[in-house]
């Protein structure tokens, strides 16, 4: 991640095996908070190919923070334009996707407490297997100023 941006407080992604997200395989990432008063940005990442056969993806985001709090919701994502065109950067056939280059899930977002958090995403399509997923993240960067 050197090089990447000095303002990410946490980034990690999961290979999917396969390369087919099953319902049943939901990744979980954990990471710790100690500062309680300055907003973060939460996205979702996603790496796909080109045969990943739909324009969207629909995911549960679950966090769960210390004390036992947890909260689900229901995040659609759109991978490409309405005609087809992936949104993502890549080359060939494998496209690097942050959900239209990195989408926002929680914009200025605070941590209520400090301790251990944990993401667990969960594919929420209307089919079991989405072939050509081949990796998810989360990423929790510094809030972006913005006009």
């Amino acid at each position: 991640m050197a090089g990447c941006s000095e303002h990410v407080v946490f980034q990690e992604d999961a290979q999917v095996p396969g390369g087919s997200w099953s319902r049943s395989w939901k990744p979980q990432f954990a990471f710790e908070i100690t500062d309680t008063v300055s907003e973060r940005d939460i996205y979702l990442d996603i790496r796909h190919t080109g045969e990943y056969r739909f324009s969207n993806i629909y995911i549960f985001a679950t966090l769960e923070g210390p004390g036992g709090h947890s909260f689900t919701d229901t995040v659609e994502c759109t991978l490409a334009d309405p005609i087809g065109r992936w949104y993502g950067k890549g080359t060939g056939f494998i496209f690097s996707d942050r959900f239209q280059a990195h989408v926002l899930y929680r914009m200025n977002n605070r941590f209520p407490r400090s301790g251990r958090y944990v993401f667990i995403l969960e594919q929420a399509m209307r089919t079991d297997d989405l072939d050509g997923v081949i990796d998810v993240g989360i990423s929790v960067e510094e809030a972006r100023k913005r006009r």
